[in-house]
């Protein structure tokens, strides 16, 4: 999948899931947590999702919590090619 791809799958993910009844234009630098889009709890379900995207799973060791801030971040830390060693 290219960019653009991931980020459109991740935001109709994200955007399937909102907590909030109207979460207007989703962006990619638009806080998840923060403006209660998604909840913790929906963050393992993001992990799985991305595992299933990405085709390998997550080491949850080595998670840092920086990474569910944004779709920016969710593809700097899983898609990017630096995340993934490409």
């Amino acid at each position: 999948m290219d960019e653009m791809a991931v980020r459109t799958n991740l935001r109709a993910w994200i955007l399937a899931r909102a907590k909030v009844s109207s979460p207007g234009v989703l962006m990619d630098e638009t806080p998840l947590l923060e403006r209660g889009i998604l909840t913790s709890i929906d963050i393992v379900e993001l992990v799985l999702h991305i595992e299933s995207m990405r085709g390998v799973e997550v080491d949850a060791d080595a998670l840092e919590p920086e990474v569910f801030t944004s779709v920016d971040t969710l593809w700097e830390g899983f898609f990017s090619p630096i995340a993934t060693g490409a």
